[in-house]
C-alpha cells in the first residue's frame, strides 16, 4: 500500500519523519528515487517533509542488515489532489456488505445524500476525526443522509483494532466506536477506481449521485483539531 507523506498542510500526519511509525530508528533508513535511483539519508528527507515544499511518496520498503531501504517517488502537488478527477462527476457506486455483514444495495443509496469517509485502521488522521465524524451522524438524523466509512482493512482487523488499548488511549475513550457504516475490503475501489492519493479522504454525494465536495486529508483549526464537522455543515447547509 502506498503510504502517503506529502507536506500539503491538509495532509499533514506527523511532525517528523522520523514519527512516522513505519521509519525504523534502530536501523540506517536509506530512500531511494525510484526515478533516478539517487540516495537520500533520513535527515535530508525529513527536511523536505517538514518544510513541505518537496511532497514524495514511500512506495515500498525492504530490510537488509542493519539498514531499511525505502523506494520514495518525488511527485508534483498536482497529482496529490483526484478533485479534478472526480468533482461533479458520479460517485461509483455498488452493492456494498457492511462490517455486520448486512448488504447496502445502490438502491438504497439513491436519492440521498452520501457523506462517504475513506480511512484506514493505520492512519492516525484518519482515527483523530471518528469522534467528529460521530458528532456529525448525531446532528443529522434525517432519513436522506447516509454515512459510510470505507476501508480497505478486513472485518476482523477492524474488530481487533476497536477493542485496542493503544485505540482507547488514542482517543482517551474506553469504549472507541466509528458510528458510519463501515464497508470493509474495498481495496479496489478505494486504490484502482477512485485512485486515492491518502486518507482520509472524504467524499459528499448529492441527491443526483454527483460529487459536490471532496476534502482530502485533515484540516485542523486553530487548537488543531480537525475542522471535518464543520466543512461538512457548510456544503450541506449549500444544499438546503
Amino acid at each position: 500500500m502506498t503510504i502517503e507523506l506529502n507536506q500539503i498542510d491538509s495532509f499533514s500526519q506527523y511532525s517528523s519523519l522520523k514519527d512516522f511509525p513505519m521509519i525504523k530508528n534502530d536501523k540506517q533508513n536509506i530512500f531511494r528515487d525510484s526515478v533516478t535511483n539517487n540516495l537520500y539519508n533520513i535527515s535530508f528527507m525529513d527536511s523536505l517533509y517538514k518544510a513541505g515544499n518537496s511532497p514524495f511518496q514511500m512506495l515500498s520498503s525492504v530490510a537488509k542488515g542493519d539498514s531499511m531501504i525505502w523506494l520514495i517517488k518525488f511527485i508534483n502537488k498536482e497529482e496529490l489532489s483526484i478533485k479534478s478527477q472526480w468533482l461533479n462527476k458520479k460517485f461509483p457506486l455498488i452493492d456494498f456488505i457492511d462490517l455486520n455483514n448486512n448488504k447496502i444495495s445502490t438502491n438504497e443509496l439513491t436519492g440521498k445524500i452520501l457523506i462517504i469517509n475513506c480511512w484506514n485502521i493505520t492512519c492516525g488522521p484518519c482515527i483523530k476525526e471518528l469522534p467528529y465524524l460521530n458528532a456529525l451522524k448525531d446532528s443529522l438524523h434525517k432519513n436522506n443522509f447516509v454515512f459510510l466509512g470505507i476501508t480497505d482493512n478486513d472485518s476482523a482487523s477492524i474488530r481487533k483494532f476497536f477493542k485496542s488499548d493503544k485505540l482507547k488511549k488514542f482517543l482517551n475513550n474506553q469504549n472507541p466506536s466509528f458510528n458510519f457504516r463501515i464497508i470493509p475490503n474495498q481495496k479496489v475501489l478505494l486504490n484502482n477506481v477512485l485512485g486515492l492519493k491518502g486518507y482520509p479522504t472524504t467524499f459528499i454525494v448529492d441527491k443526483n449521485g454527483l460529487i459536490i465536495h471532496i476534502i482530502e486529508g485533515v484540516n485542523l483549526d486553530d487548537q488543531k483539531n480537525p475542522k471535518i464537522y464543520s466543512e461538512i455543515m457548510e456544503i450541506l447547509i449549500r444544499l438546503e
